[in-house]
């Protein structure tokens, strides 16, 4: 490692696990809309899409501490990456449906859905959280 990358990731892992983490606040306080937004998707039926209005948002929470403190962050970047890779998917399948979904992932200012926008949004995302994660195990490589 560099003299700059644990900077680096300390910065990263901020921004990345800090957007989870508000993320997830913003959905936890208002379940009952995150619930409306799930069910845009038309791809859980209930009681599975309310299971993953209330458990989801904490997830984003839990694994967003992780990767910012530093404690269990490979496993919170990981969880993390994960996630974005199945928004991806489920966004390309509402896209693909021709569903008019209400992403909800930052809460009520999500409008209806902006497809380009989402996958861009989404895409940053990811790449941040890729970085992130190759700057963790360059770290804990050399420990």
């Amino acid at each position: 490692m560099t003299k700059a990358e644990p900077w680096i990731l300390r910065v990263l892992a901020v921004v990345f696990g800090g957007t989870f983490v508000y993320a997830g606040v913003v959905k936890a306080l208002d379940p009952g809309l995150f619930l409306i937004d799930v069910r845009s998707f038309d791809m859980l039926p209930d009681p599975y899409a309310a299971w993953l209005s209330i458990s989801l948002p904490w997830l984003e929470i839990f694994a967003g501490l992780a990767v910012v403190i530093g404690v269990f962050r490979a496993s919170g970047l990981l969880i993390l990456n994960v996630l974005l890779v199945v928004f991806f998917i489920a966004i390309g399948w509402a896209w693909h449906r021709g569903i008019d979904i209400k992403c909800g992932c930052f809460g009520k200012s999500d409008a209806a859905s902006n497809y380009t926008w989402l996958f861009t949004r989404d895409g940053i995302l990811l790449a941040l959280g890729a970085v992130t994660s190759w700057l963790e195990i360059r770290r804990l490589r050399k420990s």
